[in-house]
């Protein structure tokens, strides 16, 4: 008999389905220097920008990959750092006019994506997974505590 797949294993191929989706699907709009890094990162910016630290804590990375990555979609012109109002000493990163454009690619990409795993899975699985995903599953499970 064949091993069972952990639940956690199947999320990350689901992830992974999405993600890798979303940057074939930006290189073939025109979009071919967006890799992973950079997805994860524009998936966690809000719309008056994020300081990199909330950005780490969101995606579940070290603040140095977020700096890494910054610098990246810096260079492509994709985000700027500007002075966070609140603070004086910290920078929020914000999309420029051409990163909000590749975001806008992004979430019609994302819906069409949504619409292709409805024709694969049918209406009934995919609606079952997003009301799964949208439930609360409660606190983080911390069993130092």
């Amino acid at each position: 008999m064949a091993e069972q797949v952990n639940l956690g294993q199947l999320l990350l191929r689901a992830f992974r389905w999405f993600d890798e989706s979303l940057v074939s699907a930006l290189h073939a709009a025109g979009w071919p220097e967006v890799t992973r890094a950079h997805s994860l990162v524009f998936a966690q910016l809000g719309p008056a920008g994020t300081r990199t630290a909330e950005i780490a804590r969101r995606a579940g990375v070290s603040r140095q990959a977020v700096h890494q990555t910054v610098r990246e979609l810096q260079q492509l012109g994709l985000v700027e750092l500007v002075p966070d109002p609140v603070n004086r000493s910290a920078k929020l990163v914000v999309a420029t006019d051409r990163g909000r454009e590749s975001t806008r690619v992004a979430l019609a990409t994302l819906a069409a994506l949504e619409v292709e795993l409805t024709h694969r899975l049918g209406r009934r699985r995919v609606q079952a997974l997003r009301e799964a995903l949208e439930a609360d599953w409660g606190p983080i499970i911390d069993a130092r505590a």
